[in-house]
């Protein structure tokens, strides 16, 4: 097993499911006509993020510190573990971490998915998904901008933990409104999609600000840190267009054949092909930003 492919797998893993679990937890506050609400299969993904995001916790914990020992067996050796974990600011934030994770992951799958529990998710996550950005490069900047680029780092994944977790939500619910052709599906899709559009722009700006502050931005073509972050921002590029083209185009399309009774089937096969899309230049994106944790900054 290559250990730096390990490495960008759990952290492309954790991203993600730390990404679903907070913005499909808060999703339902401004994309759902009425709050919690939600259709049945939310609670099954959410319980899934949750488990998913300790599982690549540990692995990216195991990872790290085999690739500290510089050998494979690095992986499971308790000793090389406790190193990591006792004498590592990485490991000491990590561990707890992977306490908060496992609480998550008892709380989601115990008993049903009230409106406490949903709460206690949304904020779970949110804690989660900030606190990577006390690791890797920003964590370990101890210049006297070292606050702002963490504080950056940490804006910059809650607000693309906000654009995933709605991308994954409104693909849920364009395949739902696809097979069920129910009115109240695709008054529900047209909600979200429309709420969403607000939402994202601000998204959109806090990313964009807070990527310029990060010192990786000025990296040059010449080293591979700088291709991965070309290739990002070029796919990133593809998403705007095609939020864009959502928020635009597509959606109003919607609403237009909505108003006038007409069959919708055409635009939402249409936005079915862009939602989906968008979510998977979204992986792109984030498999990007995994592997350039592990590569040296500029």
């Amino acid at each position: 097993m290559n250990l730096a492919a390990g490495l960008v797998a759990s952290r492309f893993v954790h991203y993600l499911a730390l990404s679903v679990l907070f913005g499909g937890a808060l999703f339902p506050f401004y994309g759902m006509k009425e709050q919690l609400r939600a259709p049945a299969w939310l609670a099954l993904l959410l319980r899934a993020a949750a488990l998913l995001a300790l599982i690549s916790g540990i692995s990216w914990l195991m990872f790290t510190a085999a690739g500290m020992s510089g050998s494979i067996a690095g992986l499971t050796d308790p000793h090389v573990l406790w190193l990591v974990v006792s004498s590592t600011d990485f490991g000491r934030v990590w561990v707890l971490r992977l306490v908060l994770a496992a609480g998550l992951v008892v709380l989601a799958w115990a008993g049903h998915m009230g409106r406490e529990k949903h709460y206690a998710l949304l904020a779970g996550s949110l804690i989660l998904l900030a606190s990577i950005a006390l690791t890797g490069h920003a964590g370990s900047d101890s210049s006297r901008f070292g606050f702002l680029h963490r504080a950056a780092d940490a804006i910059h994944l809650i607000a693309a933990g906000v654009w995933i977790g709605a991308l994954v939500m409104l693909s849920a619910l364009v395949i739902t409104a696809a097979r069920s052709r129910s009115w109240d599906e695709l008054a529900g899709l047209h909600y979200g999609l429309t709420q969403f559009s607000g939402t994202g722009t601000a998204v959109v700006v806090a990313l964009l600000v807070t990527g310029l502050i990060n010192p990786g931005f000025l990296a040059s073509l010449t080293t591979l840190y700088g291709r991965v972050l070309l290739a990002k921002l070029g796919v990133f590029g593809c998403m705007l267009v095609l939020a864009a083209a959502n928020r635009f185009w597509l959606t109003p399309l919607l609403g237009g054949t909505m108003q006038a009774r007409a069959d919708s089937r055409a635009a939402v096969r249409m936005l079915g092909a862009s939602v989906v899309s968008e979510t998977m230049l979204a992986m792109l994106v984030l498999l990007a930003v995994a592997w350039l944790g592990t590569l040296a900054p500029p």
